[in-house]
């Protein structure tokens, strides 16, 4: 009997460690994730406040008050 409490014991300490060490594990991808999720947004607002694109945003602005006009999206050459 005392070696079946061992044994559950150790399986439990096994599994609420798990836990532990996924945090460990993957924390380091969510830092590297949220960075480089911040470098690609700073990247296009430098790229878009270089290059503006007045005639995309501005059938922008006229298919939110009119919701039949198309806008073509600008070549991204």
């Amino acid at each position: 009997m005392r070696i079946f409490l061992q044994i559950s014991f150790a399986i439990a300490i096994a599994v609420n460690l798990t836990g532990c060490l996924t945090s460990v594990v993957t924390l380091p991808v969510k830092v590297a994730y949220g960075t480089g999720k911040l470098a690609v947004k700073g990247t296009s607002a430098a790229v878009r406040a270089v290059i503006p694109n007045d005639e995309y945003e501005d059938c922008l602005k006229a298919q939110k008050k009119n919701p039949v006009i198309q806008c073509k999206e600008p070549d991204e050459d």
